[in-house]
């Protein structure tokens, strides 16, 4: 059973002594009361539905021709994109990668891919819920918990924030009430959340926050086993309480205010501007900045925005916006990579990453020179317990439909079975040592950088 909050702070004195470290040690001292629970998670949502053609699933023109499209289903249509970008696949050494995968390409290595998902849905809010919580919805309803929120529960409850979110859904059916994410609707608004008088400037006179300090003092508490403190309802109220007075206490806000002079160095990693945080790279700079300063272990992203383009705008929009999502990837993977984990070794080898979107889009244009929504999927999961520069199921030649695979090898399979996002979801709280149970399927073997024994 994980430890909870409030046994915690006591074990650990963070209560009353928080106040003399900074976030880095903070962060470490949670880390080491983690003890085996050493795990993070973030899963980044690229909104809208991807193009697979120019991303994680690529065809060469060379091969697939716009003249021979009646027959083979698939026009990659890469001469239409601006000038910057290739007109072959890429190749990125393990396999070959589309035109926009940007900075991607260079790490090959540190990630793998999952082709030929079939999400057995065109509709958006139907597929993004599917691979938010491994779960087919009830029409548009979304059944079950978030994975996100699973890999939560799984890990403990010895962060301030467990679960953040940004312009994520998140759902807590069955899980612990900390495991319930607390969203952020922007980047710039958690330096707020996370101060004691939301960062608004307060006009109290002196002598009546003293009367208000000396009636609360004197206002009896929950304790436990006496009165109101009996209850779950108590409980969940004394560890939302003891996590708001750790974040207070640590000013860990000022990792999140993004355009002082003191976040320059953010900015130039993750390569934005003063007033440029509500972008790709500024959210990911968010998903780092959450694990590393100890706010939190889970964090869920929407990377990429604006990618649902079936019109003429494919051709400039899309490709400029999925890039930019797969570059803010490359450089929160690379960040993670350089920075030292709490107990060592560094937070890549420590962190689960998975990249999705709701569905793929169709690998044939059509007649407003765009792209519709499709059946087929890919994800992209990368970090600690995973093997990288793998590519793990496939889509046909004809019309790029999903592959049936060998769900122990991954390899196709014309007697085996279809990829559901269950899979990918299972495997990546699999490879965090959460309990893969609730999605009802196992972890796909070919992925995990060890032998699973469990779930």
């Amino acid at each position: 059973m994980p430890m909870n909050r409030r046994d915690f702070l006591r074990r650990t004195a963070l209560a009353t002594g928080a106040s003399l470290l900074g976030p880095a040690v903070f962060g470490q001292q949670l880390a080491r009361a983690a003890g085996e629970n050493d795990r993070y998670f973030i899963f980044c949502y690229f909104e809208g539905g991807w193009d697979l053609l120019l991303g994680l699933d690529p065809r060469d023109p060379v091969d697939f021709p716009d003249d021979a499209v009646r027959e083979t289903g698939i026009q990659p249509a890469y001469g239409l994109l601006p000038g910057q970008y290739s007109r072959r696949p890429i190749d990125a050494g393990p396999f070959r990668l589309g035109p926009c995968v940007g900075e991607l390409a260079r790490m090959a290595d540190r990630f793998s891919v999952v082709r030929g998902i079939d999400m057995s849905t065109l509709t958006h809010e139907v597929g993004r819920r599917y691979f938010i919580t491994g779960q087919r919805p009830s029409g548009l309803t979304a059944r079950g918990s978030s994975v996100a929120t699973l890999a939560t529960a799984g890990i403990g409850a010895d962060r301030p924030v467990p679960h953040l979110t940004h312009l994520v859904e998140a759902y807590n059916a069955d899980q612990p009430p900390y495991a319930g994410a607390l969203p952020v609707a922007a980047v710039d608004h958690l330096q707020y959340i996370l101060q004691e008088n939301l960062g608004i400037p307060t006009d109290i006179p002196a002598n009546v926050r003293g009367a208000l300090g000396a009636y609360w003092s004197r206002a009896p508490d929950c304790l436990p086993g006496a009165g109101a403190g009996i209850g779950d309802l108590a409980d969940i109220y004394r560890d939302n309480r003891d996590r708001a007075r750790a974040v207070v206490v640590e000013e860990l806000h000022r990792s999140f205010q993004f355009n002082t002079a003191e976040s320059a160095a953010v900015r130039q990693r993750y390569g934005f501007g003063q007033g440029q945080q509500e972008t790709p790279y500024g959210r990911a700079a968010l998903a780092a900045q959450a694990l590393k300063t100890g706010l939190s272990r889970v964090v869920s992203v929407a990377l990429s925005t604006g990618l649902d383009t079936h019109d003429n705008t494919w051709a400039g929009q899309h490709s400029v916006n999925l890039q930019a999502g797969f570059d803010a990837l490359a450089r929160l993977i690379t960040d993670l990579a350089e920075s030292e984990a709490p107990g060592g070794g560094s937070f890549l080898d420590k962190t689960t990453i998975v990249a999705f979107s709701e569905f793929g889009r169709t690998p044939r244009l059509n007649e407003r020179n765009g792209r519709d929504h499709h059946l087929a999927n890919c994800a992209l999961i990368a970090g600690g317990g995973i093997r990288g520069g793998r590519v793990i199921g496939g889509s046909t030649d004809i019309g790029m439909g999903p592959e049936t695979i060998d769900l122990a090898t991954g390899l196709p399979d014309p007697a085996g079975d279809a990829l559901k996002p269950e899979h990918v979801l299972a495997t990546a709280l699999a490879s965090g040592n959460v309990d893969t149970a609730p999605l009802r399927v196992g972890p796909l073997p070919a992925l995990l950088d060890f032998d699973f024994q469990g779930g």
